[in-house]
């Protein structure tokens, strides 16, 4: 088995990448954020009917939030922009670029727009300042060939406050969902939606928007996926691969939320399960949102009273092979009048660093229930703690694969019970201990824990050589390690 080089790359414990799993006996469990308190209203004449698909862009003042209003009348969308200095209060800026709309503080940065638009800051430092913003989004616009089509389209801002539409990006997908990009250091990656199990269609083919919805009613019998692709320029893309999850299971998934996790090299994503029930039962009729349900089946589609959505959490080391945990990263939560709807647990795009050991995350919801304010409500995540390995009452272990690391000293983010321990010892490939016995007992709540050994050892002596490294634990959790 050859090693695996980590250097001094922080290693999170979310898939089975570092794991050799034939000695390991301590289990993964996706964690979810803990939700603290609403933090902002959305109560403006123009957000009361639906709001769609936030985004959250850092930049030298703070944080914007960009999401996309729903007019009841015409059902047309505008995108509209709140701002924040610190993640917890938020404020909506009087900007009145666009006129004559009742709106008291008008935030709307692009007027029109048909769907699912997407707003980040381009770290790619030969970018022009006059496109730093980009917004990606569904947009009709012309295309070389001199013919108006509707494509997934590219926005570009100095400011991102005053967008100008620039140029199509890719007609391959459905683009109805928020379709996120970004920078990787070396290219451009788009990941979007678009269907497959079409009848006579291989599950890889990539076909473009006007062969999607020329299959009558493609969203009744297809299957809405996430599909992969790259650009030098942001102008011209390779066709879209399907990504690949190792779980066995093909089921919807509607939005992606892919970007890369700051604190390791590792994409993460958290998009929304899509699950509509084939037909309308009393267990629907039961539920305390029922009429949330109904006013939704009879005002815009009769499925969307029958779907409901939650949110998963997934992660890969190149970005097209994913490790998908199955078990719901966020819920619904108890039944009230608003919730256990379509649009539940759609994740703001992009999560904002507290300083302390978590990060803010925040969802908007009440999403289909017409004529009231809708709450943005705020969550605590903790850094590296999306996922765990972990062990309960009764003692188990991980055993890593043969690794090498750079540095001396190595910590741990962690978390156990007072009864609960982690002890660590360094092996040889073969798995003959090297570091003569364990280290000193690991317990209590952190996300740095240095790990101690008083016997003498030096992990030093270690480092740049393969070994392989035994955590044994009771009642812990492990969330990632680090060497330094």
């Amino acid at each position: 088995m050859e090693a695996i080089r980590i250097g001094r790359d922080r290693q999170p414990f979310w898939d089975d990448y570092l794991i050799d799993t034939s000695l390991t006996s301590a289990f993964q469990r996706v964690m979810p954020p803990v939700k603290k308190e609403c933090c902002f209203w959305f109560d403006q004449p123009n957000e009361t009917f639906s709001i769609s698909y936030p985004c959250i862009v850092k930049d030298g003042k703070g944080y914007k939030m960009y999401y996309q209003p729903w007019y009841e009348e015409d059902m047309t969308p505008c995108v509209c922009v709140i701002e924040s200095e610190d993640g917890v209060n938020w404020f909506r800026p009087r900007l009145n670029i666009f006129k004559g709309h009742d709106i008291k503080e008008n935030n709307i940065v692009i007027e029109h727009v048909k769907d699912g638009i997407f707003v980040f800051y381009d770290p790619n430092p030969n970018c022009p300042e006059s496109e730093k913003y980009k917004a990606i989004g569904s947009a009709s616009m012309l295309h070389p060939d001199g013919e108006k089509k509707t494509s997934l389209c590219c926005f570009t801002s100095p400011d991102g406050y005053h967008f100008t539409l620039s140029h199509p990006m890719t007609r391959y997908g459905a683009f109805d969902s928020l379709n996120t990009a970004l920078w990787d250091g070396e290219r451009y990656v788009c990941y979007l939606r678009s269907f497959h199990n079409i009848p006579g269609v291989s599950k890889e083919t990539s076909l473009d928007l006007g062969q999607i919805y020329s299959h009558e009613k493609v969203w009744l019998y297809a299957t809405r996926d996430i599909r992969v692709m790259y650009s030098d320029d942001f102008r011209n893309w390779t066709i879209p691969e399907l990504i690949r999850f190792d779980d066995g299971y093909d089921y919807p998934l509607y939005t992606n939320n892919v970007e890369r996790y700051a604190r390791a090299p590792v994409f993460i994503g958290f998009p929304v399960r899509y699950c509509e029930r084939p037909e309308w039962t009393k267990n629907i009729e039961q539920m305390t949102g029922y009429e949330t349900k109904k006013k939704s089946t009879e005002r815009i589609e009769p499925r969307t009273g029958r779907v409901s959505t939650d949110c998963i959490f997934m992660c890969s080391r190149d970005g097209k092979n994913w490790h998908r945990y199955n078990e719901a990263f966020l819920m619904p939560g108890y039944e009230d009048s608003h919730n256990w709807i379509y649009g539940d647990c759609y994740l703001a795009y992009g999560m904002i660093d507290s300083g302390r050991e978590f990060y803010n995350l925040y969802t908007i919801d009440r999403h289909f229930s017409f004529g009231c304010s809708k709450p943005l409500n705020r969550y605590e995540m903790r850094k590296d703690g999306f996922a765990c390995y972990m062990a309960g009452g009764d003692e188990a272990e991980i055993v890593t694969k043969p690794v090498i690391f750079d540095g001396a000293t190595l910590s741990l983010n962690f978390a156990s019970s007072a009864y609960g321990y982690i002890y660590v010892s360094v092996l040889d490939e073969k798995g003959d201990a090297l570091s003569k016995g364990e280290s000193v007992e690991v317990f209590g709540d952190n996300i740095d824990r240095q790990v101690i050994f008083d016997n003498g050892f030096e992990l030093s002596d270690c480092a740049g050589k393969p070994v392989r490294l035994k955590f044994r634990m009771r009642d812990a959790k492990l969330f990632s390690m680090k060497f330094e």
